[in-house]
């Protein structure tokens, strides 16, 4: 499994976070959003992002706030996902943001 080190400590705000990710996972074309749904779209379901399964962002240097707080609810979206997509019969897709202290 790929594991990919993204260092959030620079990111003030929550689009400076989303561009560092955008780039972690190869969306980095025109169209790609900024929300939670984007993200899984990209991740999960494999529309956006030239990234391939499976792999984990290990996100770095987060202090808490807004920025932290995106970062685990996209964490809790992705798994989420997952389980949407196995219980609609489909494979697990091994993608995993993890937020290391």
């Amino acid at each position: 499994m790929k594991v990919i080190d993204l260092d959030a400590s620079g990111c003030k705000t929550v689009k400076a976070f989303c561009a560092e990710l955008k780039t972690a996972i190869g969306a980095t074309y025109g169209g790609h959003g900024d929300s939670l749904e984007s993200f899984i779209d990209s991740m999960i379901w494999g529309t956006m992002g030239d990234l391939s399964p499976p792999y984990t962002i290990r996100v770095l240097g987060l202090k808490g706030g807004p920025v932290e707080a995106y970062a685990r609810d996209l964490a809790n979206a992705l798994g989420q996902a997952r389980i949407e997509l196995t219980a609609r019969g489909k494979p697990d897709v091994e993608v995993v943001l993890q937020i290391v202290r």
